[in-house]
């Protein structure tokens, strides 16, 4: 059938192309006034409508092409379409993307600043309580110094006043060495002089024979006491002198022991002062660490933001890139939408070129017919 049809339309199309020919012959023939009108011979008639049929055919194809080209632009329209609606709808996802990248940049931004603002205030805090610290150990470093200086002072005291001491046992040791010499000699002069008042029947008889050699006896005891007794006087004053040393000393050993006092309270002190500046050390430390921890947490969080902008500007820029070959693909479209209907336009009119042949083509074998019967 489809053959048929194709055939049909071609007889149709040569007859029409005929007709075409024989009415131009016949315009050329009538619009000559100048002169005498002729009539075409119907073998001329013929090689016009050949003409005709194929000039209408050539026609008749450039409209085919020009239709096939107009649909080839609206298939190639339409997949541009499609691309610029998928590439639309997948720069939407990129931005949605982006977006929510920018969201979680911001909030790591914000949680970077008070990371920041934290180990800020964490660091300040240790340095004010090292400044303390340091401050309570110059405090205590003098306080030591001065429990050191009282308690120098107290042992130079003591050792004075040990000395003192020393000397007034010396001198008591040695009155007592004195005194005892003198107690012997005494006895000794007191046995001495007994026998010589027994020699000497006690004054009455002082030329017996042993009187003279205990007499020289007594004279020599009596002159051992008197020295020793002169060695007494001195060992008495020597002890006399240390006591009184010992009485001068009193006050400074009194001094002495208020003064171990205040340095045991020094000391105290500054035991004090180091265990608070060790406390202070302490929490300062705790401070640091606890700033050096949130210091890793920054580095991380960087580390997390910088991965996170290059993901950022990878979804901004390939959005970017979507929209713009969506854009591309849409001017794209409506450049084949226009060829196309250009096409269909001339398409159109080479169409109705081929008709208007066809049918000046049948006008001239209709008149061609007509004179034939005429003249018939």
């Amino acid at each position: 059938q489809e053959m048929a049809a194709q055939t049909a339309m071609r007889a149709a199309a040569a007859a029409i192309l005929l007709a075409g020919v024989c009415m131009v012959a016949f315009a050329v023939v009538e619009h000559t006034s100048a002169k005498p009108s002729e009539l075409l011979s119907p073998l001329q008639v013929g090689r016009y409508a050949v003409r005709a049929e194929r000039q209408s055919k050539d026609y008749d194809e450039k409209a085919e092409r020009q239709i096939a080209f107009a649909t080839d632009n609206d298939n190639a329209a339409s997949g541009e379409r499609d691309l610029a609606a998928k590439e639309e709808d997948r720069a939407r996802q990129s931005a949605y993307l982006a977006a929510d990248l920018k969201s979680r940049i911001d909030k790591v931004l914000e949680a970077g600043r008070d990371q920041v603002n934290q180990a800020t205030k964490l660091k300040a805090k240790a340095g004010r309580l090292q400044n303390m610290a340091a401050e309570l150990l110059g405090k205590a470093k003098t306080e030591k110094e001065t429990a050191a200086a009282l308690k120098a002072k107290y042992y130079k005291t003591m050792d004075d006043y040990g000395k003192a001491v020393k000397k007034i046992d010396e001198s008591t040791m040695q009155a007592q060495q004195i005194l005892d010499q003198m107690n012997s000699q005494s006895l000794t002069l007191a046995q001495v002089a007994t026998e010589y008042g027994t020699a000497t029947d006690h004054g009455r008889n002082p030329g017996a024979p042993t009187a003279a050699a205990l007499k020289g006896k007594l004279q020599a005891a009596q002159k051992d006491l008197a020295a020793i007794t002169a060695q007494k006087a001195k060992a008495d004053e020597d002890t006399k002198n240390a006591r009184k040393l010992a009485d001068q000393y009193q006050p400074m050993i009194i001094q002495a022991e208020k003064d171990k006092r205040s340095s045991d309270f020094h000391f105290q002190e500054f035991a004090h002062m180091t265990h608070q500046a060790d406390e202070l050390q302490d929490r300062a430390d705790a401070l640091l660490a606890r700033a050096d921890t949130i210091d890793g947490l920054i580095q991380s969080t960087q580390g997390e933001l910088s991965s996170k902008r290059k993901q950022f500007e990878h979804y901004k820029n390939r959005a970017q890139t979507e929209m713009a070959i969506s854009l591309q693909a849409e001017d794209k479209e409506a450049l084949l939408r226009k060829q196309a209907r250009e096409a269909r336009y001339k398409a159109a009119e080479l169409s109705d070129k081929a008709r208007r042949l066809r049918a000046l083509a049948q006008k001239g074998v209709n008149n061609v017919m007509e004179s034939t019967e005429d003249n018939k």
